[in-house]
């Protein structure tokens, strides 16, 4: 009789157990990227998830969504900026139209190496730049180091600033990336990012810029992708930000566990943007990829300077927004 008297009990402490076990989120983000899971925004997600997780022990789950699945980059961010979508990963081009002070960022030659890109994505520079981004709703968690957008073409190799005349190049929807091109002699067409592969398959463009993982990642050999330049222009950066709408409705300590998160992820995939770029070069040249180095890189800085960053210079803000940066960064300024 015991026995049939505690079996009921025994039955509900397994239900219970069993319940806690599997018990629901309390709360699901959701997160966006354009490039696909195996590229640099695939750290960033992974990471960032990770350590979210892990933290809250699964009673916030991150969801992450790549190549586009929620939508091309401006949507997305459209969405995050409304506080619809939580987060979302994207190049900084594409937050431009949201706070066009950020399209400092994209200003050619601004870094000369990672160690420059790194100083200016942290400490006082970093802080600079959030205070741009949350005035327009978004709040940067991460930076995402994706390697200086090395171009390629279908034509031929480019080893001097005359090789460009007469080719096509997608870019995106930018003032500085299109004058830059323009300054280059190249002929730039801006196409969103989820039809930039079908385009360069098509012909309608000849070329395209990226680092060697997204490169890879993003299969632009198979899309008649057969020259590369290593040229130093622009270094591509693809933050993550959250809804500032949906980060003031977080509770104080888990605002503080998505910043730290955040920097996680930003450290996570730096260490594999060193450790993995080379790798993912030397795979796309066994490939049959051919790599250029330019001959006359100072003749491309002389016009970036000379020409792009006097016609883009109110576009981002004015030459006292682009000096607070530089200030920021230790650089000096620019007269």
């Amino acid at each position: 009789m015991k026995l049939q008297k505690m079996f009921p009990l025994v039955l509900m402490a397994l239900f219970l157990w069993m319940g806690c076990a599997t018990a629901a989120p309390s709360l699901t983000l959701k997160v966006a990227a354009g490039d696909p899971e195996d590229s640099e925004m695939g750290v960033v997600g992974k990471s960032f998830k990770k350590y979210i997780e892990e933290k809250t022990k699964g009673d916030v789950e991150i969801v992450c969504f790549y190549s586009g699945a929620l939508g091309d980059e401006s949507e997305c961010l459209r969405n995050v900026q409304k506080g619809t979508l939580p987060l979302a990963i994207a190049g900084i081009a594409n937050l431009v139209p949201f706070e066009k002070r950020l399209g400092l960022l994209t200003l050619p030659y601004l870094f000369s190496n990672l160690d420059e890109v790194v100083t200016g994505t942290n400490g006082a520079a970093a802080e600079l730049l959030n205070t741009y981004a949350t005035k327009s709703g978004f709040r940067i968690l991460t930076w995402t180091y994706t390697d200086f957008r090395y171009i390629s073409n279908s034509k031929r190799p480019i080893t001097k600033m005359a090789d460009m005349a007469g080719l096509k190049f997608r870019v995106p929807q930018s003032a500085v990336l299109i004058a830059a091109y323009k300054a280059f002699g190249g002929s730039p067409t801006p196409i969103s990012w989820s039809e930039t592969f079908t385009a360069l398959q098509q012909g309608v463009v000849d070329g395209q810029c990226y680092g060697y993982i997204g490169f890879k990642a993003n299969k632009f050999n198979e899309a008649n992708q057969k020259y590369l330049t290593e040229v130093h222009y622009t270094y591509q950066l693809q933050p993550l930000v959250i809804s500032e709408r949906v980060f003031r409705k977080l509770k104080p300590e888990l605002q503080k566990l998505v910043i730290e998160a955040g920097q996680y992820a930003q450290e996570e995939v730096l260490k594999y943007q060193i450790e993995q770029a080379n790798a993912a070069k030397q795979e796309l040249i066994a490939q049959g990829l051919q790599v250029s180095e330019l001959e006359d890189e100072d003749a491309w800085k002389k016009a970036a300077l000379e020409k792009v960053w006097p016609e883009m210079a109110d576009f981002v803000g004015g030459k006292e927004t682009i000096n607070a940066y530089l200030k920021a960064c230790g650089k000096p300024a620019w007269n």
